[in-house]
């Protein structure tokens, strides 16, 4: 999934066969929306004006302009990381995971784990499979757990959930619009214990949520497409059901 289309994740389903190619292409060659214009972009794509600016404004846009911003946005955040002594660059990265995770945030979402009815694990794209992972963890000590990563389940959990529930969303950006979205939604019907683990402690997820667990590891994009690695997540995640293994066993 590229850096623009898990943006608007949530939002494609709205778009038109004619408005998702328009969509899709420009995903795969951002580049384009920086340097050609709205009529440029058109005459290359043999489609009109019109079609392109109904197509953002069905994303929740104002119009083309807002579109192109944050398109150079979402592109001007990100970078590749050199590779250069690779090795002692993670090195330091997950040391710096370990030394700064807050042990008392552990022992709490872990004993709030242990006393939840049903713990549901959310995460989406690459994220996918460290949700899995921490699904069937739990599941192996016994404790009750889903894991859903569909974008439209995910947007139903404040329906199916229940007051004694725990939630756990993983998202390496903290901003993936699907899950934004149901905190959001579960902020406003019956209250559960939220919980993300991010790469972005200063992100809206860290922000909606009761407690995070985040890291720093530097955004590394190709072609549009986040190639971070998630290793940081992996290891938070890992300390977590660590500290439920002594807590519990």
């Amino acid at each position: 999934m590229g850096a623009i289309e898990n943006y608007f994740v949530t939002d494609i389903g709205n778009l038109s066969e004619t408005e998702k190619y328009v969509f899709y292409y420009l995903d795969e060659h951002p580049n384009l929306v920086k340097k050609l214009t709205l009529s440029e972009i058109a005459e290359k794509l043999n489609t009109s004006n019109t079609t392109i600016i109904r197509m953002t404004k069905k994303l929740g846009l104002d119009g083309f302009s807002n579109f192109k911003y944050l398109v150079e946005r979402i592109v001007s955040d990100t970078q590749i990381v050199p590779q250069k002594d690779l090795a002692e660059r993670y090195r330091s990265y997950l040391d710096a995971v370990i030394t700064g995770t807050d042990l008392d945030k552990l022992t709490y979402i872990a004993q709030k784990i242990h006393g939840a009815s049903t713990l549901y694990v959310a995460g989406v794209g690459i994220t996918k499979p460290i949700a899995e992972y921490v699904a069937k963890r739990f599941l192996q000590l016994n404790k009750s757990t889903l894991y859903t990563y569909e974008s439209h389940l995910i947007e139903l959990m404040p329906t199916f959930t229940k007051k004694d529930d725990i939630v756990l969303f993983l998202s390496m950006s903290g901003e993936t619009k699907t899950i934004i979205q149901a905190v959001k939604k579960m902020n406003y019907v019956e209250r559960v214990d939220l919980f993300s683990i991010t790469n972005n402690g200063n992100s809206t997820l860290a922000k909606l949520t009761d407690v995070t667990l985040s890291s720093s590891m530097p955004t590394n994009i190709y072609e549009n497409y986040d190639i971070t690695s998630r290793s940081a997540l992996m290891l938070q995640a890992d300390l977590l059901i660590e500290t439920y293994l002594g807590l519990y066993f």
